[in-house]
């Protein structure tokens, strides 16, 4: 039995606790140890959590763990996983029981898939990449490492999402559109064309966001 370690006690990694309940191999190959948290008392006055067992930076992996990154923003998950694995840590992935995989779908290591998420066929799907409730993803799309899918987004075939970039809440980006690095689609945009490396759009359709 491997005993899994949440990177991150705030309100992602509480969430990240309940849905490894939920998951494929609960009970059968992981149980769960507790988090890592620079913040000693992120979980003070709150009931039923794991304890936090150090901070990433002091933390040293045991022979029988392994790690998810609970982190919602793609750049400091990016930071802490990379401490981790630089230690030796090995990350796993979370999927739902309730998530669909399709045919042909590689997933890469350390993902997060929560409930109700369809994934269809021939997919190429990176690390560390976090799909939120009702995410819908089309046939033969790219996700690169890192990438955040926010609740009932959606990607349509052939799409492109690039590495560290995020689709918030309701964000669609139609088929054959492909979205760069370090990307920003905001909550319930609709990309109808190419999002250059580093843009922030918004609305519908998406437009770039200059601030």
């Amino acid at each position: 039995m491997k005993h899994l370690i949440i990177i991150g006690a705030r309100g992602w990694g509480r969430e990240i606790y309940a849905l490894a309940q939920y998951c494929r191999g609960y009970g059968t190959e992981f149980d769960i140890k507790g988090y890592l948290d620079d913040k000693a008392s992120a979980l003070d006055g709150m009931s039923g959590y794991p304890p936090i067992i150090d901070s990433v930076e002091n933390y040293v992996p045991k022979p029988d763990d392994v790690f998810t990154c609970a982190m919602g923003d793609a750049h400091w998950k990016r930071h802490y996983a990379e401490i981790m694995l630089r230690k030796g840590g090995k990350f796993i992935s979370l999927i739902h029981k309730n998530a669909y995989i399709g045919q042909n779908t590689t997933l890469g290591m350390g993902c997060i898939v929560c409930n109700d998420v369809c994934i269809s066929c021939d997919i190429k799907i990176g690390n560390f990449v976090t799909f939120q409730r009702l995410v819908d993803v089309g046939h033969d799309c790219c996700i690169e490492d890192f990438a955040h899918m926010g609740d009932k987004s959606f990607m349509g075939g052939f799409a492109h999402l690039g590495e560290e970039s995020t689709i918030q809440t309701s964000g669609i980006v139609l088929p054959h559109v492909s979205v760069g690095k370090h990307c920003l689609v905001g909550a319930g945009a609709v990309v109808i064309r190419k999002v250059k490396d580093g843009q922030t759009v918004y609305g519908n359709p998406a437009k770039v966001l200059k601030y």
